[in-house]
């Protein structure tokens, strides 16, 4: 065995073999990849192998396509049989939502230039006439889907990374991985050492193993799953060539042909089995679990009324597999958190469909310091940890049993629920919050009145909250409203570099002066935007940072990774040791005068500006800084007094109409406003100057991170950037990934929007090839199937002047 690899992969499955793959095309060959047992192993081997165009958003439909077509040339590129059949896929959905989703992906389809069409049950039957269709409302017909043989891909895989030099070493087990003193990693096997510059655990079910040896807990879990083939079948073999694969969610199932039978795997949406809760036995490799068909009985049987020629069908196979979860449902793909040149790939639940495109996009990420889209969705650190043991097997039992299910927006699923609660958790539930997560933090995202139902109706559509939402942006933008953020990423940078390393990182200019405030975008260095920050100059060599809270993790790691090595500069996480309460609606500071002997007028606290205060006897670092674009201020403190000081602000509300508001109130101000939002406006494949960030840009302060780049993007000429659409959109508002019409072409794609209560405006923000971006111009923009008219908008609906802000 060699002794020192640029890369080391650890797994041999579909995840390991892909990225290995993809390395040596974007010519990394110093590679070593190391499997316990066979290639396989574990979960690979034993898959169904579907693979599918199907999304239910935009960047998982790329990696999906990218799978596919990779899968289609393997098998002439390497000589390796893939067993790939193009048998298409029928997808029936039985309700509203599961028939906006299809719309939804149907649009954006053809944006991606992906085979997908929308069919009537007749059509579905015609395609696949076995099935039933009753109930049947819809369905996608996706002609270029199909199925491998996942042994086979894998190992077409592992040959073309051979054959451009990447050495692999099966049966070689890693028992342990150091950190050396030069920082590269020295990863022991039971066959030697081996030191690598970089590592990925790409072992699947045993990646929590992988990651407890560099200290890591890795939120992935094991689910058992069960599927069955059949013997031969008459009308199968009566029909003789291919037929569509079944994803039928009335039994929460999928279908495919095997040979004269087919093969039928159902997810079980209750009473489902998790496995191997305490770690994966040691030796576990190439085995199968005891079956329990019992336990799918019921599945079964809901598959016959499907599927009625299952009922004469003999069982010839029965396979129950190991299966790996992440509490999303997602895959953990990208750097981990706080640990440099330590990769994942781990934890898909549906690793053939992903794994060729995610081993593309993640061999990007690494040899080009950036992938061709925003990773952030498939970004380890958007886990903490918060996602505890309990909370990551009580999410993955959840998602397996919901994996049939059509996820609409704004869903907040409860399982795993609560974790961390701010203090004034109660004092919302009480006045009838409906909770939501990030992070880990629950936080109020709309208020129920009394005799309201507490709960969210789940919908492609305007639905039971929307009123209420709209009740919370009036009294805001009319009175005063308290929300709570103390879910915020919180960071304090200090010592006598801190001013210059800011510097370094941040587009915008670093506050001069002791209470200044900067919006500030961290670049790569391609100049898209990594990070959105608020600055606040505490003193000359003391800072304190806010960002989104499922960005923590990311910005903390961007921060510490481009530290100089003298120590000047120390950075400390007090997300969990202090609140926020913003107060904010032009009475914000009558309300806030009642209680601190501050000057809260224009002169004595301008925008932008921070002041260390006394607020009801609660010292606080109070910012004048507002998302819902009103007068306001955001109120920092020690999270012990959170509640002494809500409730004081409360008190002396109650003569001004103070209510609480939500979190979809504000993101419906922020949009009336125009403010853009981290992961939708802004994303790493966008520079400031797309965004129309412009302002915020400080070329003139010198060299900083990205600047060269972006600048060379600029200067060649924006082919597209950020417009703010009016829409005319009826029942049913954009939230991202919508196609964007000028006639009958698609100049564009949403990534974000909603409804503006206090505008009485349907509003997204899109990015349009830049010839369309005229104000006035008349654009189209598809929302659940049907073009809706819309306008591009000159400024913002709400206060364009920016009065309010500096009353």
């Amino acid at each position: 065995m060699k002794t020192h690899a640029r890369v080391v992969v650890i797994g041999g499955g579909i995840y390991g073999c892909s990225l290995l793959y993809h390395l040596t095309r974007m010519g990394w060959t110093d590679l070593a990849l190391m499997e316990k047992g066979e290639l396989t192993s574990g979960q690979t081997w034993h898959a169904a192998g579907l693979v599918s165009h199907f999304a239910y958003d935009f960047n998982t439909m790329i990696v999906n396509k990218a799978s596919i077509e990779l899968y289609k040339r393997l098998e002439a590129e390497t000589g390796q049989a893939t067993g790939w059949h193009t048998a298409g896929t029928v997808r029936l959905g039985v309700t509203r939502n599961e028939h906006d989703a299809f719309k939804g992906s149907e649009a954006w389809s053809r944006y991606l230039d992906v085979p997908l069409e929308l069919v009537g049950p007749n059509e579905a039957k015609a395609l696949l006439p076995f099935i039933t269709t009753d109930g049947v409302l819809v369905a996608i017909h996706t002609p270029e889907d199909g199925y491998v043989d996942p042994a086979s891909v894998t190992q077409a895989l592992a040959k073309g990374a051979r054959d451009r030099g990447a050495a692999i070493y099966r049966h070689t087990r890693v028992t342990d991985i150091a950190r050396a003193a030069n920082g590269e990693w020295q990863v022991v096997t039971e066959k030697g050492t081996i030191t690598a510059e970089a590592v990925v655990a790409a072992a699947g079910c045993f990646s929590p193993e992988i990651g407890a040896m560099v200290g890591l807990d890795l939120p992935v879990r094991v689910m058992e799953h069960q599927y069955i083939g059949t013997d031969t079948i008459p009308e199968v073999e009566a029909h003789g060539g291919e037929f569509p694969t079944l994803r039928d969610p009335r039994a929460s199932m999928y279908m495919r042909r095997e040979h004269q039978g087919m093969v039928y795997g159902p997810y079980e949406t209750r009473g489902a089995k998790p496995f191997a809760v305490e770690g994966m036995p040691r030796d576990f490799g190439q085995e199968l679990l005891p079956n329990d068909l019992g336990r799918i009985a019921e599945w079964l049987e809901l598959g016959m009324e499907s599927l009625p020629l299952l009922r004469e069908a003999g069982i010839k196979q029965a396979i129950n597999g190991s299966q790996s979860f992440i509490p999303d449902g997602g895959v953990l793909l990208g750097p981990a958190p706080g640990l440099d040149n330590f990769w994942l790939a781990c934890g898909a639940s549906v690793g053939i469909t992903q794994g060729g495109g995610s081993g593309k996009l993640l061999a990007q990420w690494m040899v080009e310091g950036a992938a061709e889209i925003d990773m952030r969705q498939y970004d380890p650190r958007r886990f903490g940890a918060y996602a505890t043991k309990d909370y990551a097997l009580a999410k993955v039992i959840d998602m397996y049993q919901c994996l049939y299910v059509t996820h609409c927006p704004y869903e907040e699923r409860e399982a795993g629920r609560p974790v961390t609660k701010s203090p004034v958790y109660d004092r919302h539930a009480a006045k009838g919050a409906v909770f939501g997560e990030s992070f880990g933090w629950e936080r109020a995202n709309w208020f129920a009145p009394a005799g309201v139902e507490r709960a969210d109706v789940l919908s492609f559509r305007r639905t039971n909250w929307f009123p209420h939402v709209g009740a919370e942006c009036r009294a805001v933008r009319n009175r005063v409203g308290i929300l709570d953020l103390s879910s915020f990423a919180k960071f304090e940078v200090s010592g006598t570099g801190a001013a210059a390393f800011l510097d370094r990182l941040s587009a915008n200019r670093v506050p001069a002066r002791v209470g200044g405030i900067a919006l500030a975008h961290m670049l790569n260095e391609y100049g898209g935007i990594e990070c959105e920050t608020t600055i606040t100059r505490l003193a000359d060599d003391r800072f304190y940072l806010l960002s989104a809270p499922k960005a923590r993790l990311r910005d903390l790691d961007w921060m510490r990774r481009h530290l100089a090595k003298d120590d000047s500069v120390t950075i400390d996480d007090v997300t969990n040791a202090r609140g926020t309460l913003v107060v904010t609606g032009p009475r914000a500071r009558e309300v806030l005068a009642k209680l601190t002997e501050a000057d809260f007028s224009n002169d004595g606290f301008p925008w932008m500006s921070a002041r260390g205060i006394t607020v009801a006897g609660v010292p606080v670092r109070a910012l004048r800084v507002s998302y819902a674009g009103e007068l306001g201020w955001e109120l920092h403190h020690a999270i012990d007094h959170q509640l002494a000081l809500y409730d004081a602000v409360v008190e002396a509300g109650e003569a001004h109409g103070i209510v609480d508001f939500g979190m979809r109130a504000l993101d419906s101000m922020r949009l009336e406003k125009g403010y853009r939002a981290l992961g939708t406006e802004m994303t790493t494949e966008t520079t400031p100057f797309e965004a129309g960030l412009d302002r915020f840009v400080s070329l003139e302060k010198g060299d900083f991170l990205g600047r060269e780049a972006a600048i060379a993007r600029r200067d060649a000429g924006l082919r597209r950037m950020l417009v703010q659409l009016a829409v005319d959109a009826g029942d049913a508002d954009a939230h991202g990934d919508e196609p964007v019409y000028r006639g009958d072409e698609t100049v564009g794609i949403a990534t974000s929007g909603g409804y503006g209560h206090t505008v009485g405006r349907s509003i997204a923000f899109a990015y349009v090839d830049a010839a369309h971006t005229v104000p006035g111009t008349a654009l189209g923009i598809e929302i659940v199937g049907e073009r809706r008219a819309a306008e591009v908008l000159a400024a913002p609906l709400h206060d364009p002047g920016n009065a309010r802000l500096n009353a």
